[in-house]
């Protein structure tokens, strides 16, 4: 029940957030992309860094970033290793445990699969947060116009 208040609590923070419907779903779609794609716990560094580079809301990156952590970063990587192997054949089979030791024969799948799995993320929760954020922002228009 705890993760539904967290969710609740993203999810508003971010419908207040400052900025066009396009920017907060920028956001939060690059804090996703970064978060899933194996940045192995460099996610709100290179978030931070890209802000830098491109107007997006940084709130809603930080928030789309937290999808992301310790409970889901297995499960990125062995659907990233998933989707790679369906490209590239690795050598080796992918162990959890021993992961690192083998990086050379699994890194070019990893990386390949995190890269389509991030962007197809990143897709969708652009869309879904852009349409969120203009239902709300509309409903917030529509209830200060009738007041």
């Amino acid at each position: 029940m705890e993760t539904v208040y967290k969710i609740r609590y993203e999810i508003i923070k971010v419908s207040r957030a400052h900025g066009t419907v396009h920017e907060i779903a920028l956001g939060a779609a690059i804090g996703a992309f970064i978060s899933i794609f194996p940045t192995f716990g460099l996610g709100t560094l290179l978030v931070l860094l890209a802000y830098r580079f491109i107007n997006f809301n940084l709130v809603s990156a930080i928030s789309g970033s937290l999808i992301s952590n310790i409970f889901t970063s297995p499960l990125f990587m062995a659907l990233s290793y998933k989707i790679g192997s369906l490209i590239f054949k690795p050598e080796s089979a992918l162990d959890f445990k021993n992961w690192y030791k083998h990086l050379d024969h699994l890194g070019i799948s990893v990386l390949t699969g995190g890269f389509i799995l991030s962007t197809f993320s990143a897709f969708l929760i652009y869309y879904s947060v852009k349409i969120i954020m203009q239902y709300y922002r509309d409903q917030k228009l529509k209830k200060s116009l009738t007041q």
